[in-house]
């Protein structure tokens, strides 16, 4: 049914109906896999862990550490 309706289209169409098909199914599977997957520990629900207020804390904290300069390159 579905090979016949394309067949029938012109040629131009026919690639745009089936691209966009693809493009559409392809985003619900990443979307399924995205929200309703496990939590990783970020500020939100289904965030990275680097995005928590411990992990940038931290990050601050190592660079002390290293004594990081992070405006060095921008100096006049």
């Amino acid at each position: 049914m579905i090979h016949q309706t394309l067949m029938n289209m012109p040629k131009k169409q026919a690639f745009v109906t089936v691209f966009g098909g693809v493009m559409g199914v392809s985003y619900l599977a990443f979307a399924q896999q995205r929200y309703s997957g496990k939590d990783f520990g970020g500020a939100a629900p289904g965030e990275p862990k680097t995005t928590s207020a411990e992990w940038q804390a931290a990050s601050v904290e190592f660079g002390k550490v290293q004594k990081a300069n992070p405006i060095r390159h921008f100096r006049a």
